[in-house]
């Protein structure tokens, strides 16, 4: 499956496809709309295609993360 990340990093937003980032942009929409759209167009050709939006913001904004150790998700408290 084809997947594109868009996501925010310090002040722009940046899509990502595969292993290789693809397009800065300046808001989200932007970056949004850019994926979508390119989506659409490997979808159209029999491709299966996801795309993943991180949400916006720093990640301590959460109160716990996910460590991954080998193949087992644990989660550790800040």
């Amino acid at each position: 499956m084809d997947r594109f990340v868009v996501f925010q990093f310090q002040n722009e937003w940046l899509v990502t496809y595969g292993d290789r980032t693809q397009i800065s942009f300046a808001s989200r929409e932007e970056a949004e709309k850019s994926a979508f759209n390119a989506a659409d167009a490997l979808a159209s050709n029999g491709r299966a295609v996801s795309v993943l939006i991180m949400p916006e913001g720093p990640a301590e904004r959460s109160d716990h993360f996910a460590v991954l150790d080998g193949h087992v998700p644990r989660t550790q408290r800040n």
